[in-house]
């Protein structure tokens, strides 16, 4: 009896031995001491926030989060709640270990702290242990636009852009190599028109322009060279020629008026008669003899011109005592011009020098500038009146003798300006 006990005794241990053997077997991991891990449900290892600015994690600004985990079953599915942070939240999402998403944290007018909540679910449909993720993230920056220049010859072309939709003024700032560029603003984009100061020559330099937002953000930027090419009427020929090709109707344009090589001897400018279309017109006290020099006196309606620097073609005459005063109030418009300048205005211009001598023939300059100004938009050409018009466009030697321009066409030059509404 005993032994048949002892027999049925050591079955039932191997039996129960080989039992434990197989639940063994079947584990994927046996944890000594601690119980088995089973083989379902994932872990998760870690949950970051990274923000895209070292500075830290700001409102309306990106950052990224990402979740790494093991264990379980693939495929995985991975759900974030930003716990108010940024939205949407992310839900059922497929995804590999490590998973992130860059998302835009939330308008904030003052720093605020979050907790967002990751979970990670397997294939077995089993979710695994939430893990929690507590930050905090600063108020709302500004950021700064950004500023593009481009260059094409004698135009700078400025962009702007920035990432909190804020309007963007482009101003230029400066200008090296005596350039000078118009206009002195655009807001969020456009065209800058650059001149050298003496067009018979040309000239290079480069443009500063600033982009600011209006809330203390700017981005200041230096172009690449910008080349103007020397220009100059053709012989014996007159031209009225705006330094710049495009502007606003608040702006105020320089316009010189040259002579090419003359024919005859040049000492007095007797008349030169300039039309005006309709939308555009002689900006008042801005007549002033020979080249555009910074500081130089300029007309108003009680003072004359007897202290004028006598520059441009006036060099070559050398008046001794001066020019004979022309008051700005003498500058008065003819509106009653014959077909084909029917609706349009004239100025007759005239310079006297005070002793002097001949500019001999083949002598060529600048005769005078002034600043034209608009009223409206369009495309605007100076031209000149005929010699046998009441007013009149010739010049005389010391002799008095009359002579005038063979071509006052005004158009040898680019001679247009493009005016947009301001």
């Amino acid at each position: 009896m005993g032994l048949r006990c002892n027999v049925l005794m050591r079955c039932m241990i191997a039996v129960v031995a080989a039992c434990v053997l197989s639940l063994v077997g079947g584990c994927d991991t046996l944890n000594v001491g601690g119980g088995f891990s089973p083989p379902w449900g994932s872990q998760i290892t870690s949950f970051t926030v990274t923000p895209a600015d070292s500075a830290g994690l700001f409102g309306n600004e990106e950052a990224t989060f990402t979740v790494a985990f093991q264990n379980g079953r693939a495929p995985y599915t991975v759900n974030i709640d930003f716990g108010g942070a940024a939205a949407p939240n992310i839900s059922g999402v497929p995804a590999t270990s490590p998973y992130s998403t860059t998302v835009t944290l939330v308008d904030l007018a003052a720093a605020q702290s979050f907790t967002a909540t990751a979970r990670v679910t397997d294939a077995t449909g089993i979710t695994g242990n939430p893990i929690t993720l507590t930050f905090s993230v600063g108020a709302t920056r500004n950021i700064a636009p950004e500023l593009t220049l481009s260059v094409a010859g004698s135009v700078v072309t400025a962009s702007a852009s920035d990432a909190d939709g804020d309007e963007v003024t482009i101003r230029l700032d400066s200008a090296t190599g005596g350039l000078s560029g118009t206009p002195s603003s655009v807001t969020g984009s456009g065209d800058f028109s650059f001149s050298a100061a003496d067009i018979f020559t040309g000239g290079s330099g480069t443009a500063t322009f600033t982009a600011d937002d209006g809330n203390g953000g700017t981005d200041t930027e230096t172009s690449a060279t910008i080349v103007i090419g020397a220009i100059g009427p053709a012989l014996d020929a007159i031209a009225a020629i705006p330094l710049v090709t495009s502007a606003g109707t608040a702006d105020t344009v320089k316009v010189v008026v040259a002579t090419g090589p003359v024919a005859n001897p040049f000492q007095f400018m007797t008349g030169v008669s300039i039309v005006f279309p309709p939308g555009c017109g002689y900006s008042a006290n801005s007549y002033d003899f020979g080249a555009p020099v910074a500081g130089d006196p300029r007309l108003n309606p009680v003072e004359d011109k007897d202290q004028e620097t006598a520059d441009g073609i006036w060099a070559v005459v050398n008046p001794a005592s001066g020019f004979l005063g022309v008051g700005d109030n003498l500058l008065t418009p003819d509106t009653s011009l014959p077909a084909p300048f029917s609706g349009s205005s004239a100025i007759d211009f005239n310079i006297t020098p005070l002793g002097g001598s001949d500019a001999p023939a083949g002598t060529s300059g600048i005769l005078f500038n002034f600043n034209l100004e608009f009223s409206a938009p369009g495309s605007y050409k100076l031209d000149f009146l005929l010699f046998d018009e009441v007013n009149r466009t010739y010049y005389q030697d010391s002799t008095q003798a009359v002579y005038q321009w063979a071509d006052i066409s005004n158009s040898i030059l680019q001679t247009t300006v493009t005016v947009q509404q301001s």
